[in-house]
């Protein structure tokens, strides 16, 4: 595979990570969810129109439901992050931290998974997901790191850019 190819895909998958985290931020149970379903939907969509490769809006959504499915596995970590949420402004940004961080690596994992299987010459029609149950894993972890790592990094700007702020002065 040519390594433009490679980067053309990674830029999709990327790009559909960062963007998923922005549903972790809505306040109301499942429309968090549902939102980052969709994203991710629509990135299988973008990498099977780029790999000229058939797509199908109800196989798109058994894919993404067959990995994200340890959601369901997840649910009292996810009723925690959805009760935290809840609380104003504080809670609020806890939350949408904590569940965006968890999209954006739960994205780039299915990201990556399809992509794998596209550049061994697979379909979205014969995909199963329990032969890329151990590499899902992995990459999420590989993209749990990079998205906690990147999110700290903007998290110490924003403070230091606060810092460097002159305060104002009551006369």
């Amino acid at each position: 595979m040519t390594t433009e190819k490679v980067t053309t895909a990674d830029t999709i998958i990327n790009n559909h990570a960062w963007f998923s985290a922005v549903p972790g931020f809505v306040p109301i149970p499942i429309v968090d969810i549902l939102g980052i379903s969709a994203v991710q939907r629509d990135m299988i969509k973008q990498l099977c129109k780029f790999y000229d490769c058939p797509y199908s809006e109800q196989k798109g959504k058994a894919v993404v439901m067959s990995f994200t499915g340890s959601i369901l596995t997840r649910i009292p970590a996810y009723s925690v992050r959805s009760i935290v949420k809840s609380i104003p402004v504080v809670g609020w940004a806890l939350g949408g931290l904590s569940l965006s961080v968890f999209a954006a690596s739960s994205t780039y994992a299915v990201g990556q998974v399809f992509k794998e299987h596209l550049d061994q010459g697979g379909t979205l029609y014969d995909l199963n997901p329990e032969n890329f149950r151990a590499f899902y894993k992995k990459q999420f972890e590989k993209g749990r790191e990079l998205f906690s790592r990147k999110q700290n990094e903007a998290t110490a700007e924003a403070e230091e850019k606060s810092e460097d702020k002159p305060e104002e002065k009551e006369d």
